[in-house]
C-alpha cells in the first residue's frame, strides 16, 4: 500500500532503519545502518554485512524502515525478505526515481558478476511517499527520475496529462498509482507488470557497460527500444518519431555498441534463447521474442 504524506524520521524511533550515507547526513538521521551510496551498496557483501548488524538489533516482528533511492531500497528489501525469512518492510524513497518505479511493488536485486539485477527476492513491503524530498534533489537526479516518467507517459495517458499540467506532485501521484496497480494485478512478474520494463532490456545493458545513470540508460532504452518497434512494424513513424524526439530531450543518444548489446542475452525476460522486449504496438504494449542475431541486424545498423 501507498502512502502520501510527510516522512518524520521520529515516528519511527522503535524500528531500524537503514539509509545511505547521503542521505543521512543531508535528513540528520542519526540512529540508523548506513549503506554505501548508489549502486556499490547492491552486492552480497553489503547484503551479508547488513544481515550480521540486524541479527544483534532486530528481530522477525522489527520494522524495517528503508530511506533512500533505488540502491537502499533493494538492499535493504533484500535483507528484510530473507532475515529469518522476512521481516516488516516499509520503503520511503526519496529521489523521483524511486517515488515513481523502484521503491513500489516488492521487487529487490543485487547486482552479480556484471549482471545488473541478477539476484533478487519479492518483498511485501508498504510505500511511504512524500514529494518534499524532492526538493533536495540536483537537477541531473531529477532528469534521472523524469526518464522512468517518460516510460509512464507512454505507458497511460494519465501520466502524460499530468506532466503536461506541470504538477511534480500529481505526476508522482499518478505514476505511483499506475505501478501499485500493475503490481498488484501481477505481484510476481509473470505477465501484465512485464510492461513496466519498457525500456530496460537495453537500457540496463548501456547502464552496465558504458557507466550511465541508471535515467540515462533507460531513456536510451526507450529510445532504441522504439526503434525495434518501429523496425518490427509494431508502432508507426510518426508514434516512434515523437517519443524518440522525447527521450532524446532527457539525455544525448549514446551509441549502442556490440559489447554492451550483448549483455541482453542475460535480461530475465528471455525464453529458450531468444531475447525478451516489452515494445509499443497500437496503443498497447506487448511482449516479443526475437532471435539476438535480429536484434543485433536492426539496432546496429541503423
Amino acid at each position: 500500500m501507498i502512502f502520501f504524506k510527510k516522512f518524520d524520521v521520529r515516528d519511527f524511533s522503535r524500528c531500524v532503519v537503514v539509509t545511505d550515507e547521503h542521505v543521512a547526513k543531508l535528513y540528520g538521521i542519526t540512529q540508523a545502518y548506513l549503506l554505501p551510496r548508489g549502486e556499490r551498496a547492491k552486492t552480497f557483501f553489503h547484503a551479508q554485512k547488513l544481515c550480521r548488524w540486524l541479527t544483534d538489533n532486530a528481530d522477525k516482528h522489527t520494522l524495517m524502515v528503508a530511506v533512500g533511492g533505488g540502491s537502499v531500497g533493494d538492499v535493504a528489501g533484500f535483507c528484510a525478505s530473507v532475515f529469518k525469512r522476512g521481516m516488516p518492510l516499509l520503503q520511503v524513497p526519496t529521489t523521483l526515481l524511486a517515488q515513481v518505479d523502484s521503491g513500489i511493488g516488492g521487487k529487490t536485486a543485487l547486482d552479480v558478476a556484471g549482471v545488473k539485477n541478477a539476484v533478487g527476492t519479492f518483498c511485501e513491503a508498504d510505500t511511504l511517499i512524500d514529494v518534499n524530498f524532492l526538493g533536495t534533489l540536483s537537477p541531473a537526479q531529477m532528469k534521472n527520475g523524469m526518464a522512468e516518467v517518460l516510460k509512464y507517459r507512454m505507458l497511460t495517458d494519465e501520466a502524460e496529462q499530468a506532466y503536461q499540467k506541470g504538477s511534480l506532485s500529481e505526476l508522482v501521484r499518478v505514476c505511483a498509482d499506475y505501478k501499485q496497480k500493475v503490481c498488484q494485478a501481477d505481484p510476481f512478474d509473470k505477465g501484465e507488470r512485464q510492461q513496466l520494463n519498457f525500456g530496460h532490456t537495453v537500457g540496463h545493458a548501456l547502464e552496465l557497460t558504458c557507466g550511465l545513470s541508471h535515467g540515462r540508460a533507460v531513456a536510451n532504452g526507450i529510445y532504441y527500444e522504439t526503434l525495434l518497434a518501429k523496425k518490427t512494424g509494431l508502432c508507426g513513424e510518426e508514434y516512434a518519431r515523437r517519443w524518440q524526439r522525447e527521450a532524446k530531450k532527457l539525455f544525448p543518444l549514446q551509441p549502442l555498441t556490440e559489447q554492451a548489446l550483448r549483455l541482453i542475452l542475460q535480461d530475465k525476460k528471455n525464453v529458450n534463447g531468444k531475447v525478451g522486449f516489452v515494445l509499443p504496438c497500437e496503443g498497447k504494449f506487448v511482449k516479443m521474442l526475437y532471435d539476438y542475431e535480429q536484434v543485433e541486424k536492426l539496432l546496429l545498423n541503423d
